[in-house]
């Protein structure tokens, strides 16, 4: 259901992961309601286990990198 990328929020200097969703798969109400209820219900839980949800962001154009 997407593909998940190691990153580091600059702001709260903290390493998080963020989970890219595929463009056809937020296409449609269903799935995309489905991730959302899935993100809530994951956001409830408090076990360290458990990967802890700190928002749900639309997805703007992603910029790309290359090494050199």
């Amino acid at each position: 259901m997407g593909q998940v990328w190691p990153a580091h929020d600059t702001q709260l200097n903290r390493d998080v992961a963020l989970k890219i969703l595929p463009d056809a798969f937020v296409a449609g109400p269903d799935p995309l309601a489905r991730f959302k209820r899935e993100a809530q219900v994951l956001a409830s839980l408090n076990h360290p286990n458990i990967a802890a949800i700190y928002g749900i962001e639309p997805r703007t154009k992603l910029a790309s990198s290359t090494a050199t």
